[in-house]
């Protein structure tokens, strides 16, 4: 089995798999990226607290925690109490070394990885907040990939998007859209960054009419976006959409059609006008 690479990689395996080789695969790093590791598995730590314990931790649930914690790694009880506990009473960690203290605060992300699946699944997201988030409708003909801020990384136009009609190939587009943006939102709501906008699908601002459209180069298709950036709907301006270059061409158009009509907004935004976000 390979070794896990030391680092932030090694930190996902452990929330995953649970490897104690990932867990101490840290320790091979030099000095300045072994201070940056414990930084990073600061944050994470505190973000796996908020999603076990919220914003408001309940004491018995505390308890709870360090006691299931400690249950599984007796030898380790009296480090996990402590760094729960400093965490929660927001006071400094006493009497436990570097090393100590990052042995108790992988052993309760772990732990909280195995009783939240959603956590586990987010690991890539939650250790590194630029990562690419991919949705996928079920036809399995449309995926689209965002960054954290929302910003189409991609969209791709795969096979059997041929067979389908404007109309309906315009849906699925959406439908991978929302997918992506639903994953997106998750992992944003868990670092608290790029999260003030409501979550798709939630009926949150479903009054809220705005949106703004852009054409690619071509006019063969149109995009539609609401404020926050997100893509809202598709539109083919003729029939027959894959004369030119196939699914491939097709898929080209409608990124640059999407990615004027985010630009637009942001603009748009800049400038002051109607948009507030």
């Amino acid at each position: 089995m390979t070794p896990p690479v030391p680092g932030p990689r090694a930190l996902v395996t452990y929330m995953r798999t649970g490897s104690r080789e990932a867990r101490i695969a840290y320790r091979e790093l030099p000095d300045k990226e072994r201070a940056a590791y414990r930084i990073l598995v600061r944050r994470v730590f505190d973000t796996a607290l908020t999603r076990h314990l919220g914003k408001r931790p309940d004491k018995e649930r505390v308890r709870e925690l360090i006691e299931r914690t400690g249950e599984r790694h007796p030898q380790y009880a009296g480090g996990v109490r402590r760094v729960v506990r400093s965490t929660v009473d927001s006071v400094p960690v006493s009497g436990m070394s570097p090393r100590q203290v990052l042995t108790a605060q992988h052993l309760v992300i772990r732990e909280i990885a195995k009783l939240h699946p959603d956590f586990r699944d987010q690991a890539d997201e939650i250790v590194d907040p630029g990562s690419e988030f991919t949705g996928r409708e079920p036809h399995g003909v449309a995926s689209v990939t965002l960054k954290l801020d929302g910003t189409m990384l991609d969209l791709q136009l795969l096979r059997g998007a041929e067979r389908m009609g404007g109309k309906t190939l315009g849906v699925c587009i959406v439908r991978a859209w929302v997918d992506a943006e639903q994953r997106r939102w998750r992992s944003a709501k868990e670092i608290g960054r790029h999260d003030l906008f409501p979550e798709i699908g939630s009926g949150k601002g479903s009054g809220d009419s705005y949106r703004y459209e852009a054409y690619s180069t071509s006019r063969l298709c149109r995009a539609t976006v609401d404020r926050y950036g997100r893509l809202r709907g598709v539109t083919f301006m003729r029939n027959a959409l894959f004369e030119d270059d196939g699914r491939i061409g097709l898929a080209a158009q409608l990124r640059e059609a999407v990615r004027k009509a985010q630009a637009g907004l942001k603009d748009k935004d800049r400038a002051g006008l109607e948009v507030s976000v």
